[in-house]
């Protein structure tokens, strides 16, 4: 049954003028083949015509397919309709383009089926990465915890009610970006919760300038993701080695229905960078980041130089639903 979505989910890439030569052909062959059928007796009138419709529907799309039905109502008047029975045609379209319909809705929902299985299969890969992050930072904590306990019982003590009060918020926000009523606060609100519960540092200084656009709880929660992804890996590599103290996020309106999102740290983005994929945890982290900006329908770009920044520029919900 999967493999049945996932061949009506296909979407032809050819130019247009490949598509327009195919749906000719498939309606040349229908005509060929009906002419060959001709001799023998009975013979339906449409018999060929309706397979090569459907292959146009299915592969080319819905113009291609009712130029094939125009063509072979048109062939199937002049040569094969018995005289004086002008409703045959006007049923034989009725049927052409209810089979038409039938399968443009059905691509349709197979697309939308198989987008969102790979929406939910990168959503659960960006979780285990988040998930394993706060279990990293965690062990590491825990780590120092236990070589502190030797020499200075008291700051271990400190630290590992901050241990786990860290890990209690961050199960919080584990939790809460499954909660609608944390998007209703808005996304500057959000964003800044989830930034603080990854990046607890007081010595980090964090910037927001966020402009509240006109987008859907898809793409909030995508730009959440994106956020908190970047984020964690500004933690691992820049702050962690104390070798940056800033952290900025800004989400942007563009003309023309765009936005643009950007993050950026103040770390030596040359020497340690989300996009070294020679580091197994980095190329998951960009292979991740990927999976989410095309879910968005984005372009990511990363620059290097004062700092490593990412770049997401993508449509608002309203130019392309």
């Amino acid at each position: 049954m999967w493999r049945v979505m996932q061949m009506l989910a296909w979407r032809s890439s050819q130019p247009a003028l490949i598509r327009w030569l195919e749906a000719s052909a498939l309606f040349g062959v229908a005509l060929a083949a009906r002419f060959w059928l001709g001799t023998l007796q009975g013979a339906v009138p449409f018999l060929t015509f309706y397979p090569a419709i459907l292959i146009a529907a299915l592969v080319l799309g819905w113009k291609e397919a009712t130029f094939v039905l125009v063509l072979s109502l048109s062939a199937g008047s002049y040569f094969f309709f018995p005289p004086g029975m002008l409703l045959l045609p006007t049923g034989y379209a009725f049927v052409g383009t209810l089979n038409i319909a039938i399968i443009i809705a059905l691509k349709a929902l197979a697309q939308k089926l198989a987008e969102a299985n790979d929406r939910q299969r990168v959503l659960f890969q960006e979780l285990q990465h988040r998930v394993a992050n706060t279990l990293q930072s965690a062990i590491g904590k825990l780590g120092t915890i236990r070589r502190r306990m030797e020499f200075n019982p008291t700051e271990a003590i400190n630290m590992l009610d901050e241990t786990i009060e860290r890990m209690t918020v961050s199960a919080d926000i584990h939790r809460r970006l499954n909660d609608l009523s944390l998007f209703n606060q808005g996304l500057e609100p959000l964003l800044r919760d989830v930034v603080a519960t990854v990046i607890d540092d007081p010595s980090v200084t964090l910037k927001f300038n966020v402009e509240e656009l006109d987008l859907t709880l898809d793409q909030t929660s995508v730009i959440a993701m994106l956020v908190i992804e970047t984020a964690n890996n500004s933690l691992k590599h820049v702050f962690q080695r104390n070798i940056g103290s800033r952290f900025d996020v800004a989400l942007l309106g563009l003309p023309g229905g765009r936005a643009i999102l950007r993050i950026k740290d103040d770390g030596p983005g040359a020497v340690d960078t989300i996009a070294d994929t020679a580091s197994p945890a980095r190329g998951l982290g960009m292979h991740i980041l990927q999976g989410l900006v095309g879910h968005i329908r984005g372009t990511l770009s990363i620059r290097h130089g004062d700092g490593t920044e990412i770049a997401v520029e993508f449509p608002i919900a309203r130019s392309y639903v």
